[in-house]
């Protein structure tokens, strides 16, 4: 319950920054809005049972307190961040990507999304469930991937300029957190699905494929200048898939290597388009409204990639290698 409202309110706060983008009218009640409160609301149940659940235990009270805790750390933060987005906005208007409301919010997410990744998984383990069962850990990481994708964007992308605060950060910070940690993020979520499934064929690309459903959904469809990109979109399952069945044919040091590099390697056209501004930003300066979005992009392509192909495949291994360590954290208790 916990993880689906998460991924609620990630996929409504995806929606909403594009709209930001495009300058539409924005309302208390527009649907990105309302799918984020519904969102906080489902998270706020989610974690209300998960407490009542706890305190009724009779066995492994212990092993859940773990998920339970970070769940009601992130609930704090998430709630608390409503009345201090108000504040925020009653003295300072609009704000930015980057605004002490709006991370105290992004935060909040992220760990009430690794509350509902430990629980579930470990809820898995216990009951030792079948190949099925196992499906539910999609919900479990793409919540994790979805917010923690929200911390780096905030992070790296120049939208936090407002006329009260300059929250926007450094070009070359952004630079080099964008190019270590996407890849980290794309190739450890997908490693962690792997291994906390314990090596289940499918889930990798299952995954990923909902990863760039998501994120065409509410960073592509929206604007109506690039609608027709969402082919050449989806173009990145393919090192998805590629990366599972070799997962599947070996598991060898080599094979882990070589499907964590290749995720890491492709995260430019994973988060097209918007990550273009990033680089933007320090190659190449342009002021790109939203219907020059696709034509920079690909302006920037070949350059983007010879900076940080390299950085992007030694990222991917380094999740894999670390994905090992925290999926056995989890599983052990």
């Amino acid at each position: 319950m916990t993880s689906l409202g998460i991924l609620l309110v990630t996929v409504g706060g995806s929606w909403d920054i594009t709209n930001h983008l495009l300058s539409k009218p924005e309302t208390f009640s527009s649907p990105p809005h309302a799918l984020m409160y519904s969102g906080v609301a489902v998270t706020l149940f989610g974690v209300v049972l998960s407490f009542i659940g706890w305190k009724n235990l009779q066995k492994f009270k212990t092993s859940y307190f773990l998920s339970l805790k970070i769940k009601l750390i992130g609930i704090g933060l998430l709630t608390g961040a409503g009345p201090f987005d108000f504040i925020w906005h009653s003295y300072f208007g609009l704000d930015g990507l980057l605004s002490p409301p709006h991370f105290t919010l992004i935060t909040g997410m992220f760990l009430c999304s690794i509350g509902g990744m430990v629980g579930i998984s470990r809820y898995l383990k216990f009951h030792n469930s079948k190949s099925v069962s196992k499906h539910l850990l999609i919900l479990a990481v793409i919540p994790v991937w979805l917010s923690a994708s929200g911390i780096i964007s905030s992070l790296s992308l120049p939208f936090s300029s407002t006329d009260f605060f300059q929250f926007n950060p450094e070009p070359t910070f952004a630079f080099i957190v964008a190019s270590l940690a996407y890849p980290f993020l794309i190739s450890f979520s997908l490693f962690m699905v792997f291994r906390l499934s314990n090596y289940q064929f499918g889930l990798v690309s299952i995954l990923g494929g909902l990863f760039l459903l998501i994120y065409s959904s509410t960073a592509i469809v929206p604007n109506f200048a690039m609608i027709d990109t969402v082919q050449f979109y989806s173009l990145n399952l393919i090192p998805f898939v590629i990366a599972d069945v070799f997962l599947k044919l070996s598991r060898s040091k080599l094979s882990l290597f070589f499907s964590g590099g290749l995720i890491g390697s492709v995260f430019y056209m994973v988060y097209y388009p918007y990550v273009m501004y990033t680089y933007n930003e320090i190659l190449l300066g342009k002021l790109v409204s939203p219907s020059l979005i696709y034509f920079v992009y690909f302006e920037l392509i070949e350059t983007v990639l010879l900076y940080t192909l390299i950085p992007s495949i030694v990222m991917g291994v380094l999740a894999v290698i670390i994905s090992a360590k925290i999926a056995k954290k989890i599983l052990i208790t």
